[in-house]
């Protein structure tokens, strides 16, 4: 196996660096791009950085997030960035891209024209697994850095906010860079296989679909549920009452071992 080369890996962390990097996104046709968040939770994760790629191989890292380090402040990055995210001519390549959507559309940029998801481009080919890491080194033979290599495990895990930032960027970066590598080998097999128009016309129109219902999310008349609960519970109680009285004494009706010795 083989692991990403970081020489042109860079970190974006003045202005004039965030310019020319956006120079360079708009005269892409597409790019990949990435979120480092603190959460795997979109609706709650707050942004830490971000990362570009429109070469195979060559990424940017935004940090905008982080505890400690210089990095860019992110009000400033996200109005540069939301006109260029925002245009629906220019293509966007993510890998389970509905959650960075989320992430960036709770910072007020309503992202538009994701053209390849890389997630759902493998599960459309029928990988097994379709984690960023697992497809690199099957599809790639690239070993990633996994993220508890960065944050650790268990109750002393730490967010990406508190990662060093120059750590943060070789990991991030690998993942835009591996996105755009993993876009440029399934889109072909995507096409050789007879699935290129189920992908574009179907499964790509459908993410900000299914990402709008998530957000807006469904109205519920609680004092009605509450009400059905009460009722149900004592629709619970009556039953098991004429259950006790039929036997002539209480037992536990969940528990599988009494009610099979009841039986």
């Amino acid at each position: 196996t083989e692991e990403t080369d970081t020489n042109n890996y860079y970190l974006v962390d003045t202005n004039e660096a965030l310019n020319k990097l956006i120079s360079e996104l708009n005269q892409a046709d597409a790019f990949a791009f990435d979120t480092e968040t603190t959460s795997i939770d979109a609706m709650q994760a707050e942004l830490v950085g971000l990362s570009f790629s429109t070469i195979p191989g060559k990424a940017y890292y935004i940090p905008v997030g982080h505890e400690s380090g210089t990095h860019l402040e992110i009000n400033s990055v996200i109005s540069k960035l939301k006109p260029l995210l925002e245009d629906s001519n220019k293509g966007k390549i993510a890998h389970n891209g509905k959650y960075d959507m989320a992430v960036l559309a709770n910072h007020g940029i309503e992202m538009k024209n994701l053209a390849c998801d890389t997630m759902i481009a493998a599960y459309l080919l029928g990988e097994k697994s379709l984690g960023l890491k697992v497809l690199a080194l099957a599809k790639l033979n690239i070993e990633m850095t996994p993220i508890t290599t960065l944050i650790g495990t268990g109750t002393k895990q730490l967010t990406m906010a508190q990662v060093n930032i120059a750590e943060a960027s070789k990991y991030a970066c690998a993942d835009a860079d591996i996105t755009l590598r993993l876009a440029q080998l399934l889109q072909p097999e995507l096409e050789n296989q007879g699935l290129m128009q189920l992908f574009t016309e179907v499964e790509m129109p459908l993410v900000p679909v299914l990402l709008q219902m998530e957000m807006t999310g469904v109205k519920l008349n609680a004092n009605y549920l509450n009400t059905l609960s009460q009722s149900m519970q004592q629709q619970v109680y009556d039953l098991e009452t004429r259950i006790y009285n039929s036997i002539g004494h209480q037992f536990n009706v969940n528990s599988p071992q009494q009610l099979a010795a009841v039986l």
